[in-house]
């Protein structure tokens, strides 16, 4: 349901020129429910870790309603106590869920912090004093050590001197730190997991508006995958770096 839902919701942003998209819905496809006065019991099939970055709305880019997602949203989708919590919370109290996901995005800003930090360490002293915001960059820059380590050992240490490596190592990096998270959701959720409870994540490209994981053979394989485990995650991540994606952002 949600990959088709993001099929649809990226189809109806390629039409070309000035349009308008009337779609006729009820109240209860609202998730306002059909009772007057009653409120509509929560009944959530997915619980989804997002960005907050505004670009994104989760119910609208895969096209659910009001209760079809219980959607967490952190700048950098990252797997803090409060978003454990919360996701805690819909696993052990709503029956509906039958999926736990992390969805990134290309062009994090995030991300982007985390990265000129790590090319520019001198500019982390400025983030000394902010200790929220340094919070979310540490966590992201282990993301995005192993998306430049795989770079440099895959193009060469001189990889650094090209004209795009800095945006390369940005969705490389968003991708490493969404598969992160995935992995460390599908760890702290184990027990849960099985027939009835699924996990997965991928990765939102605002160009294409499609939900995926760059690819060895097209731009965006669209969809949303089980997180790679630890022992898979070097092959994992030199495949990202390796992807036409990646190797357009290059130059």
């Amino acid at each position: 349901m949600l990959h088709m839902g993001n099929s649809a919701f990226a189809e109806m942003g390629r039409a070309v020129g000035d349009h308008r998209y009337v779609i006729p819905i009820t109240a209860e496809e609202l998730g306002l429910g059909n009772r007057p006065g009653e409120a509509p019991a929560q009944e959530p099939m997915a619980v989804v870790l997002g960005c907050a970055d505004s670009r994104v709305p989760l119910e609208l880019v895969f096209s659910q309603s009001a209760n079809d997602l219980f959607a967490v949203r952190v700048a950098g989708n990252i797997l803090g106590s409060d978003c454990v919590g919360s996701m805690d919370y819909a696993v052990t109290h709503l029956p509906s869920v039958r999926l736990l996901a992390v969805v990134g995005h290309t062009g994090c800003g995030a991300v982007q912090a985390a990265v000129d930090a790590y090319i520019s360490p001198n500019a982390y002293l400025g983030l000394s004093a902010n200790l929220p915001l340094r919070r979310i960059v540490d966590t992201i820059v282990p993301a995005v050590h192993g998306a430049d380590v795989a770079l440099r050992g895959h193009y060469g240490p001189d990889v650094v001197l090209r004209s795009g490596y800095r945006a390369a190592l940005l969705d490389a990096a968003v991708v490493v730190n969404a598969a992160i998270a995935a992995d460390a959701m599908q760890r702290i959720f184990s027990e849960h997991l099985g027939e009835r409870l699924g996990a997965a994540f991928g990765v939102y490209d605002l160009t294409s508006r499609l939900v995926g994981l760059p690819d060895l053979q097209m731009d965006w394989r669209h969809g949303l995958f089980p997180p790679p485990e630890e022992q898979q995650m070097p092959e994992f991540v030199d495949a990202v770096v390796r992807s036409l994606h990646v190797r357009g952002l290059l130059g």
